[in-house]
Formats: structure tokens, sequence, C-alpha cells
């Protein structure tokens, strides 16, 4: 609905009449002879009113105390307020000014001068209402688009992950370990030290989604080696290695279809996930904070995990073995935080895991 009103409180008959000449061609123009009758009008006529021209000085509720309502009710975020007085001091101006006033104008009344403090006033009012109307759209729209990412995002790694279980590499079980295990480190990780990992919502949900694509390398190993039932070669275990870099090579062919962030995380993940804190690991011999701490996380994640499941030569350890051989070392060196947030985190992480026994 279009704002077509002015709005005019004065209790001088005379003043408004005036006020109605000066503008009655262009606008509806409303009259009030004291604030209770103003706010009655603004009240019934909000979506109407262009603006409000409002004595200072009325009887039953003069300007200034209409004013501070009309703050109040959020009325001048929308409705510019124009404060009709005989006189300005800078008390009086600076108290006006806080609660919402847009403007002032001095009686004696200058038609001119009137018309177009009140016509500039509407114009930047109106157009203010335009742009924040435009954004509020835009907003929607880019939130409906990030939506829509996100749903193909998760397809994307559903499927890409589910590469992996096809080949019998892993279990489905696995992934989804793998996966509930890293949200829960991030989670806590982030709580724990938020001075040193920050870990808004949105990054704890990626390295969730992106932990599913730790091995996705895999893929691409030859059967002779990946699928071998005696001990590896060391030119064989070599070419084991080469999965985190050749899934790093099969992530770059998706860049463009996922958003920046993703594919930074799961990058880092896919390549840095065998890294060790000593800086005994492959494929780049990253030490200690070297290694992105999302990646750090999945390795964890992924070492209690195999710990805990059986493999072709030997059986699962218990969890309570699991759990100190991660901690103490015996399982390789891990960051003394991330380790900490694995104590903190152990029920919920054995809980985790006993439901996909």
């Amino acid at each position: 609905m279009a704002r077509t009103t002015i709005l005019v409180a004065d209790d001088d008959g005379e003043n408004r009449e005036m006020l109605r000449g000066f503008f009655d061609r262009r606008y509806t123009v409303a009259l009030a002879e004291n604030g209770k009758e103003a706010m009655e009008y603004i009240m019934g006529h909000y979506r109407e009113i262009a603006i409000v021209l409002l004595d200072m000085h009325m009887p039953v509720v003069d300007g200034r105390a209409l004013l501070k309502v009309l703050k109040m009710k959020g009325v001048t975020k929308r409705i510019p307020i124009v404060m009709m007085t005989t006189r300005l001091d800078e008390e009086l101006v600076k108290e006006c000014y806080d609660n919402g006033a847009a403007d002032f104008v001095l009686k004696p009344f200058v038609p001119s001068l009137v018309r177009g403090r009140i016509n500039n006033t509407i114009a930047v009012y109106h157009n203010r209402e335009q742009l924040e109307a435009v954004v509020t759209k835009q907003i929607a729209e880019i939130k409906e688009k990030n939506e829509e990412l996100n749903a193909y995002n998760d397809r994307l790694v559903e499927v890409m992950s589910s590469l992996v279980e096809f080949r019998n590499l892993e279990s489905n079980f696995h992934i989804k370990k793998i996966k509930g295990i890293s949200r829960i480190l991030a989670e806590v990780l982030g709580a724990l030290y938020p001075e040193d990992y920050d870990m808004p919502k949105e990054k704890i949900e990626m390295i969730e989604s992106a932990s599913a694509l730790h091995d996705i390398g895999m893929v691409a190993i030859s059967d002779t080696i990946l699928l071998k039932p005696g001990k590896l070669s060391a030119d064989e275990f070599e070419v084991i290695k080469s999965h985190t870099t050749l899934g790093c090579e099969m992530l770059k062919q998706i860049e463009e279809l996922q958003s920046r962030e993703f594919v930074k995380v799961a990058y880092n993940i896919v390549r840095h996930h065998h890294e060790k804190y000593d800086g005994g690991g492959y494929p780049d011999h990253l030490a200690g904070d070297d290694i992105p701490i999302e990646a750090q996380i999945v390795s964890m994640a992924d070492v209690y995990d195999s710990l805990i499941s059986d493999k072709p030569y030997r059986d699962a350890f218990d969890m309570n073995k699991a759990f100190t051989m991660l901690t103490t070392g015996e399982a390789g060196v891990f960051n003394e935080k991330l380790v900490q947030v694995f104590v903190n985190s152990r029920k919920l992480i054995e809980d985790l895991c006993k439901k996909y026994e």
C-alpha cells in the first residue's frame, strides 16, 4: 500500500489549514488537534502515512511526549516525524533527535522551505524502505540458494562416499561412525578451546560431511593391491599412500560444483588425515599445528574406529583398550588438546559406536 497521507497534528486551527493548503494537491492531509488524536490516527492508518508533522506543544498529549511513545513502538523507523516549533535550542534538538525525530520546521512557516523539507524527508524514507525491501528479498533468495547448494553438497558427498562402500573398502557403518565421531570432536573442541579453535556451526557441519570422503582416493587404487590378502611390499604400500593425493585430484574435478569453503575443508581432510602430529605421517610429513585441525579431527576418528574394528590381521580391541591406546600415544601421537577433547567426549563417542556394533 502506497503511503499517500500527511498527518498534521497542531492545536492551532489556522496552522492546520495552512499546512493542508501546502500539500493537498499531492497528498491526502489528515488533521489532529492534539497528541491523543494523532496517536489514534497513526495506529489506525499506519501503512498509509507518509509523514507526520507534530507540533511541539499541544493539549492532552504534547508533541514531545508523543514522539517518545512513537519511538518505543517502533513507528519512527518507518514513518518520519517532523517536529514543529517556534524556537530551537541545542538541548531540545538533541532530545528530539534521540527520540527519533527526522527533522524540524520552524514557525511561522515559510511555504517553499516547508514543502522542500517535507518532500525531501518523505523521499529519503521512501527510498530507504524500497532499499530494505530489495535487500530483504535478496537475502531470502541467497538463503534459498544456499539451502539448495547444501542439499546438493550432501547428495554429492553421499554418492562419492558410496563409491568406497560398493568396493567393500569401508562399511557404511565405518563412514557413519567417522562422521559422528568427527562431529562430536569438533563440537567439543570448539566449546573447550574457543580461543584456539573457532568452530561455528557451519564449519562443524562441513567437517562432518567432508569426513565421509577421507578415503575417497582408494577407489583409484588397483584391486590387485587393495584386495591383496598378504602383506604389502614397500612399493605397494607407497601406492596405497597415494590415495591421499589421488583423492585431492578427484576433489578438483568437483570444486566448481561445491562451495569454496567446503572444498577447502574436504581437501584438507582427504590430503592430510594420515599426517602425524610428530611429523611421521604422509604425504607431506606435516607436524604439529601445521596439520589442518579438520584433518587432525578426522584422523583421530579414523584411528579410533580402526582400533575397535576387526581387521584381517587382528581382532578388534575393546573400547577400554582402544581408549588407553589413543590417549597414551600407543596408537600414535595426537594434539594434546584434541586428546583432552577425546577424554571429555568418551561417553558420547562410545555410545555412538555401540549403535553400529
